[in-house]
């Protein structure tokens, strides 16, 4: 009897012990909002911070989903897609694992909705980039000292620079309508793209330079951290600065 009731305990607290292992964990919902976007996303109600499960962003004034993916602890994983607002036509498409890009992305034009670049970054190669013409000189550092050269190919960033600025310049508008600043902001920034892909000096040519726009560019542009090719010069990587200008009128 000893033993048969020692069985049964045993098999008893097992199943106890498996059915509290498959229990998922309790998740709670945030919702944040600003004048321009809803964000959606749960985190683990044992810490409230750990995102879990699906996230997604709207755009409240066109009424539509513009971000969509999934977190497993706190890390992007799965499929994530990105819409533009104005014309509700694809950005880009492709899969996360534990926070990092992999396998082929998909990236695309938001006017006409043709495919910029089909990059794969399990193997850090451009399958696919639209056809780049020859048009301007950039700004190329040689031997420490900089000089003016029309590239075989400019510094580009996966996903198409466009859009990174325009991220950049929406978020500085977020930030002015919050503290009612109705001044108009202009700068002319400078960006070294290194030949080994990563990012050197974020320059200003203003003799003015707004420091909370400061730390936007700064963010933005170190999240692009490892997603940039580098220019070429007859046929050789090198460093050199893409150049972009800012204009935002006041409120």
């Amino acid at each position: 009897m000893k033993i048969k009731y020692l069985i049964a305990s045993f098999c008893l607290l097992l199943c106890v012990s498996i059915s509290t292992a498959q229990k998922p964990e309790k998740l709670k919902r945030i919702t944040e909002k600003n004048f321009l976007v809803s964000t959606q996303y749960q985190v683990l109600k044992s810490d409230k911070k750990t995102k879990q499960g699906y996230y997604k962003e709207y755009n409240l004034s066109h009424r539509m989903l513009i971000v969509s993916g999934n977190y497993h602890l706190n890390e992007k994983n799965g499929l994530w897609q990105e819409w533009f607002t104005s014309t509700r036509l694809p950005r880009s498409i492709g899969y996360y694992k534990d926070g990092r890009k992999v396998g082929v992305w998909e990236y695309y034009d938001g006017v006409y909705g043709k495919k910029l670049q089909t990059f794969n970054f399990d193997t850090n190669t451009l399958l696919y980039v639209d056809k780049y013409i020859k048009t301007s000189e950039y700004e190329v550092v040689i031997n420490g000292e900089s000089v003016w050269e029309t590239l075989d190919s400019p510094p580009l960033l996966i996903g198409e620079f466009l859009y990174t600025k325009q991220d950049i310049e929406l978020e500085y508008i977020m930030l002015k309508k919050k503290h009612q600043d109705n001044k108009d902001f202009y700068a002319h920034v400078l960006i070294l793209i290194k030949k080994d892909g990563t990012i050197g000096e974020i320059k200003s040519t203003n003799s003015f330079w707004n420091p909370d726009f400061s730390d936007i560019i700064k963010e933005k542009i170190n999240k692009t951290r490892g997603e940039w090719l580098p220019a070429e010069l007859n046929g050789k990587k090198v460093d050199a600065y893409i150049s972009c200008r800012f204009q935002i009128p006041s409120l």
